[in-house]
């Protein structure tokens, strides 16, 4: 009986397609979000509450799960050691985006990714993930 529970596993893992595994198999960081690299200069996502944010060399565009996004113009993000800085102003708020360059982990989804970002907008203190993209400031 359980020989043929066995086989019936192996029968079973055998006939499933190879994209169905795909499918189930988690994707590393940079080839999940390979078309977002190629359109932006960083970006960053967080969890609880859902939020990320995007800058292009034109604005910094931040959304957070059921709000409206907010725009902020572009700046070149401040370089020092390790960590990038960013801080705007626009009619509504205010936002500061620090990116670490260290390893950040979804707590979600358990992808890694080589930044950890953390943003201030309005009076909100949020954690992530995120990357450069491959636009160049």
């Amino acid at each position: 009986m359980r020989r043929g529970l066995i086989l019936l596993t192996l029968f079973l893992a055998a006939c499933q397609s190879p994209d169905a595994i795909k499918e189930r198999t988690p994707e590393s960081a940079p080839e999940r979000n390979l078309l977002m690299a190629n359109v932006v200069i960083w970006w960053a996502h967080g969890n609880e509450p859902f939020w990320k944010f995007t800058a292009d060399s034109g604005k910094v565009r931040f959304e957070s799960l059921g709000e409206t996004a907010e725009y902020f113009p572009y700046s070149e993000f401040g370089n020092e050691d390790s960590t990038r800085t960013y801080k705007a102003r626009n009619e509504h708020t205010t936002i500061e985006i620090r990116m670490l360059q260290q390893v950040c982990i979804d707590n979600m989804s358990g992808a890694q990714y080589p930044w950890t970002a953390e943003v201030t907008i309005g009076e909100r203190k949020l954690q992530g993930c995120g990357e450069r993209g491959r636009l160049m400031e």
